[in-house]
């Protein structure tokens, strides 16, 4: 015994089936039940009924064809167009948090400049050297102008 939703899931496909196998020249009868429900069928229906003949699909002349191709390239390059801007717009959103990566670094770097007591480089033996007043204002105006160039643009 077959199930109700099973035949439910049959029922189309043996319609459909049954409409591509119908022959081409068949005719269809529109009719009128007891009801006044308005029916389709290939056969004649007792009483009043008439032959209903489908319209016809337009045929597609080439200057559709040639529309249809333009309409395809405007669509394509506005795709193009879409894809770009979003490639911008993600290379913006990294390139502004490689910016804002680098002004942290940099602010920490002024900070702790200002901020020490006594300011040293390493010689080439790996010895710590104290800077001078000019080192370490040098020192300083480089750490600030990374600064200013990392977090004012």
């Amino acid at each position: 015994m077959v199930s109700t939703s099973a035949l439910r899931n049959i029922v189309p496909f043996v319609v459909l089936a049954g409409l591509f196998t119908a022959p081409v020249f068949a005719e269809i009868y529109k009719c009128r039940d007891a009801n006044g429900k308005l029916q389709y069928t290939d056969r004649p229906c007792v009483g009043e009924s008439s032959v209903f003949t489908p319209e016809k699909a337009p045929v597609a002349d080439e200057d559709s064809d040639e529309r249809m191709n333009r309409t395809r390239k405007l669509l394509d390059a506005m795709e193009a167009e879409r894809n770009q801007k979003e490639k911008a717009a993600a290379e913006q959103k990294v390139e502004k948090e490689r910016r804002q990566r680098n002004c942290n670094n940099a602010r920490d770097r002024y900070r702790r400049i200002i901020e020490a007591s006594r300011l040293y480089e390493l010689d080439k033996d790996g010895n710590r050297v104290v800077m001078n007043d000019v080192q370490r204002a040098q020192t300083t105006e480089r750490a600030r102008a990374a600064m200013e160039r990392w977090c004012n643009e």
